[in-house]
C-alpha cells in the first residue's frame, strides 16, 4: 500500500500577473502601478492533493479459481481539493477616461456573502451584487484587485485493475480508469462587469476550461477507459 497526501496554504501578491504590463487592463492606472498591488491571478491560498494505490495480496498459495477470482486486485485514486480563481470586479465602463478599459467597480460597503446559500443560490447570485456600483467618473474605481475567490475544485481520478502473474517475470493487466470519476462539475467564475445589469452581473453560466483543457485539468465530465496490458 502506498499513501501520500500534500497541503499548502500561501498567499501570492502582485501588481500584475500578465508577461508584459502592455496587456491591456493588466494595470488600470498607468500613472500609479501601486493601484494595482493586491492578490495575483495566481493566488490559490488552499491546495490539497492525496493520492494511493492498494494491492490485495495475489493468494500464491490458494487454487487456481481463488488466485483469479480474489488474487492481485489493485485499486488506486488522485484527489484533488483546490481554491477557486481570483475574482475582479470590473466597472465595464471607461469612466476614467484612461481608454485602458481596466476600470473596477466602486465597493458600496457590506458583506461580500461569497458562496451563500444552497447550489441554486449561489449559481445565480455568487457574492452580493449590490455591494458594487459603476466607478464615478474621473476615478479608476475603489474596489480591491481580486478580492474574492471563485468556485473551488474537487476532483478524484481514480482506477481499479486486475492483474494475472504468470511464470516469474510476466503480468497480465486488466485495467479500468475514471477521470473525475466521481462526474463532480468545476464551475467557472461569474459574472464580474457591473454594468450587465441583474440577471447577468454575479452569475454563473459555465463549468472551467474548455476543449482539451478540461481533459488535462480534470474539469471535463466523466471520462473512462479500459485497457490491457502485459508486463514482462
Amino acid at each position: 500500500m502506498q499513501l501520500a497526501s500534500n497541503y499548502t496554504w500561501s498567499k501570492n501578491i502582485d501588481s500584475v500577473s500578465a508577461s508584459s504590463l502592455a496587456f491591456t487592463g493588466s494595470v488600470p492606472d498607468p500613472r500609479n502601478l501601486g493601484f494595482n498591488r493586491g492578490i495575483s491571478d495566481l493566488n490559490y491560498p488552499r491546495i490539497w492533493n492525496t493520492y494511493g494505490v492498494y494491492e490485495t495480496p495475489a493468494l500464491a498459495g490458494s487454487n487456481g479459481l481463488v488466485r483469479g477470482v480474489l488474487g492481485s486486485w489493485e485499486v488506486s485514486g488522485v484527489l484533488r481539493l483546490q481554491s477557486g480563481d481570483p475574482l475582479t470586479v470590473y466597472s465595464g465602463q471607461d469612466n476614467s477616461q484612461s481608454h485602458i478599459g481596466g476600470d473596477r467597480a466602486d465597493y458600496t460597503g457590506g458583506s461580500l456573502n461569497v458562496d451563500q446559500g444552497s447550489k441554486n443560490q449561489w449559481l445565480n447570485q455568487y457574492f452580493n451584487t449590490a455591494a458594487f456600483a459603476v466607478n464615478a467618473p474621473g476615478t479608476f474605481g475603489n474596489s480591491g484587485r481580486n478580492t474574492m475567490q471563485g468556485p473551488g475544485v474537487a476532483n478524484l481520478d481514480a482506477a481499479l485493475m486486475k492483474n494475472f502473474p504468470f511464470r516469474e517475470r510476466y503480468r497480465l493487466q486488466l485495467r479500468w480508469e475514471a477521470f473525475n470519476a466521481l462526474n463532480h462539475a468545476a464551475f467557472g467564475n461569474p459574472d464580474t462587469n457591473v454594468s450587465d445589469g441583474p440577471g447577468v452581473f454575479g452569475k454563473i453560466f459555465n463549468t472551467k476550461g474548455y476543449g482539451g483543457e478540461q481533459a488535462f485539468f480534470g474539469y471535463g465530465a466523466r471520462v473512462m477507459q479500459i485497457a490491457l496490458k502485459l508486463y514482462w
